[in-house]
């Protein structure tokens, strides 16, 4: 039976351990254990402390604070999910669902599932009334992302994984099945004739690639039935929050992959 945590964080909960010792911060995901201490830049933390306090409760240790929070279903699955890929950061994957204008309702394909992250954005968005059909024909990654989808709260039947190549998947659907739909996979472009059969007419094509010479080789191969709408990168860089020495951290996210959006055009 899986522990309450929405009123208190009890044994087998997830926490957010948020520390600040001076001007230094840093988080911790923990699972809650009664008898367990962790530790943290501001020193050690009680399981049983936790739960005493409860969610938005605080600690003073010896060489700081420390604060008690829910972490974010995306957090969770950052710091405990299963990870048989690469994977898609947030930066990347909401801005990629919500760009491609996918809603609740909303029919969508995905290749290749990887560990499920941009899988769990979507579910975000599209369920529980939505579906999406994700095709990942290696067993290890399919079975990571099943994981993570069960980590982070994902309604079940909302999301498909299918142990196929996506060309050999998507064939078996009527024309225009979907709504949209998303690659990630290292050879987008010999996916693309498949793809446009299920895509709805005007529907988006989200490409994830990492390298410039696979966007030429994927823009080279589009001829009359896709059009391009952008070719975009995001980059991330957090500032250290303290008073009066506000400055950018030194380490950021830089380049994690480019991202293609495509729209099926008519012959």
């Amino acid at each position: 039976m899986e522990a309450d945590c929405s009123k208190l964080p009890g044994e087998g909960c997830h926490a957010k351990l948020l520390a600040v010792a001076g001007d230094k911060r840093r988080a911790y995901i923990v699972l809650v254990r009664r008898r367990a201490v962790y530790s943290t830049i501001a020193g050690p933390v009680r399981g049983e402390a936790i739960v005493e306090r409860g969610w938005g409760g605080r600690l003073e240790t010896g060489r700081g604070t420390v604060y008690i929070v829910k972490p974010s279903w995306i957090e969770l699955v950052e710091s405990k999910g299963a990870r048989g890929t690469q994977v898609i950061y947030p930066k990347d994957s909401a801005y990629i669902v919500l760009k491609a204008g996918v809603r609740r309702g909303h029919k969508v394909f995905e290749a290749g599932t990887g560990s499920g992250f941009l899988t769990i954005v979507l579910a975000w968005a599209l369920c529980p009334e939505g579906k999406i059909v994700s095709f990942e024909p290696r067993q290890e990654s399919a079975e990571a992302a099943r994981h993570n989808l069960k980590l982070a709260g994902t309604p079940e039947g909302c999301v498909e994984i299918i142990g196929s190549p996506v060309e050999e998947g998507l064939d078996r659907y009527p024309p225009e099945s979907f709504d949209a739909g998303f690659l990630d996979l290292p050879d987008p472009w010999a996916k693309l004739e498949h793809a446009w059969k299920a895509l709805k007419p005007g529907a988006p094509l989200t490409v994830f690639l990492p390298t410039t010479s696979q966007i030429d080789k994927l823009l080279s191969s589009l001829h009359e039935n896709y059009t391009v709408e952008t070719v975009e990168e995001i980059l991330l860089r957090e500032w250290h929050p303290n008073p009066g020495a506000l400055r950018p951290n030194p380490r950021m996210i830089g380049h994690t992959g480019f991202i293609v959006r495509l729209r099926k055009i008519l012959l």
